[in-house]
């Protein structure tokens, strides 16, 4: 008889602001759905994240549209408006218990970088999130395994051990491209093509997104 676990569906949460989604973002999307025993990824647009200033945050419908535009053609990729219809700020640990609610049958993975992973212990109700999931984590290319603390350190009984059950480090490419950067390019008409598809690309030039500081 086989396990019901093991027919369960996995899917990857790769949560983010995307203002805009960029080829760094679809590069680490796409190695974690091709590249671990992920079904698919989903790039959870954050209308607000908690952690992060929201004055330059463009429309979340703009941001949504230009994820669909970028991961149309990858059956494995696709945008989520989930977060959308939830409180404010948008708290991770909220999210997915409405989202274990919602989809029961469903393995849900957590996809995030390692400076991200190594400020866990400050998100709220981190432990919830690292009990009900896997956390996949996509390293620095600065920092190698050596020189990982696999233990919590004396003081810190909050951080997670990056040997922890749930924790999985993959070893994804990285390709270092700052929304920052894409955005004071595009107020400064700098050519940006190759950091975002065309379909994007497009996007904004013609709804005119990111051109006022």
């Amino acid at each position: 008889m086989s396990n019901p676990q093991q027919a369960r569906r996995k899917i990857g949460l790769y949560f983010g602001t995307f203002n805009p989604i960029h080829m760094g973002h679809l590069v680490i999307a796409n190695h974690m759905a091709t590249h671990t025993d992920l079904d698919e990824v989903w790039l959870v647009v954050t209308p607000l994240n908690p952690q992060k200033d929201s004055v330059e945050l463009m429309a979340q419908e703009h941001r949504l549209q230009m994820v669909h535009l970028a991961t149309a053609e990858n059956e494995l990729l696709q945008g989520s408006d989930v977060e959308f219809a939830l409180p404010s700020p948008n708290y991770t640990a909220a999210t997915m218990r409405f989202i274990r609610g919602e989809y029961p049958e469903v393995n849900f993975s957590i996809i995030i970088g390692e400076d991200n992973f190594h400020n866990l212990h400050t998100w709220k109700d981190h432990w919830e999130l690292v009990t009900h999931h896997r956390i996949l984590v996509y390293p620095r290319r600065s920092v190698g395994a050596e020189q990982r603390t696999p233990t919590k350190q004396e003081g810190d009984q909050d951080r997670i051990p990056v040997d922890h059950a749930h924790v999985v480090w993959c070893d994804a490419p990285m390709i270092s491209i700052s929304s920052t950067y894409l955005r004071k390019a595009i107020q400064e008409h700098k050519d940006i093509r190759y950091l975002l598809p065309d379909t994007v690309l497009n996007y904004i030039s013609n709804n005119m997104l990111y051109e006022q500081p």
